[in-house]
């Protein structure tokens, strides 16, 4: 009977090695040591190291928060949990989506890992859009909304990857969508963000 391998470990030392190492650097044998699965498993399995890549991070990034956003009547609050989550999910993966948003000019087999990371963009362009059309977000492209409201927090991180605090609130969900209502307020809510 063949050894059963545990997914959520080979997935999680994937990305962790792909983060530590970038992809020229990431090796199926490291992989395949740390996570104590036949390097020849990996290969049969999934194809080679790209394959993996993007399997683990698509693993990775559909169980973290942003993955999970809900809509309520709340616009404020709905828009400090999504930045929020985004947030979190950056502590727990940025390492990883920094490694790949590097690689992939460099590495064309990589195109494919990247779509790992639409289904959780697509899910809070759908909290914009539900708040757009409720008039509380001003109308405009959801997608472009979204990387608008997280942009300051995205520039913080990379800031603060390099050992650089910018300011104290830059990293703050709720100083972000503060600024982001002041810009995009739609015309049915209220200066507290409140319908």
């Amino acid at each position: 009977m063949p050894k059963q391998i545990d997914v959520d470990r080979l997935f999680e030392t994937t990305v962790t090695v792909f983060a530590e190492r970038g992809y020229q650097a990431c090796t199926t044998q490291e992989i395949a040591r740390r996570s104590g699965v036949n390097e020849a498993t990996l290969f049969r399995r999934y194809g080679g190291k790209a394959a993996l890549l993007n399997r683990a991070l698509t693993h990775a990034l559909a169980r973290s928060s942003f993955a999970r956003l809900t809509v309520t009547n709340d616009v404020f609050a709905d828009l400090v949990a999504l930045a929020g989550a985004y947030a979190d999910s950056v502590e727990q993966y940025g390492a990883a989506i920094l490694s790949l948003l590097t690689d992939v000019p460099r590495h064309p087999e990589l195109r494919d890992a990247m779509e790992a990371l639409m289904p959780n963009m697509r899910n809070a362009a759908q909290v914009i859009k539900a708040h757009q059309d409720q008039g509380r977000i001003a109308p405009g492209d959801p997608m472009n909304m979204v990387l608008t409201l997280i942009a300051p927090l995205m520039a913080s991180g990379l800031w603060d990857r390099a050992g650089y605090a910018m300011t104290a609130c830059a990293g703050d969900p709720n100083a972000a969508v503060t600024t982001f209502l002041n810009g995009h307020r739609g015309k049915d809510i209220t200066e507290e963000g409140h319908a």
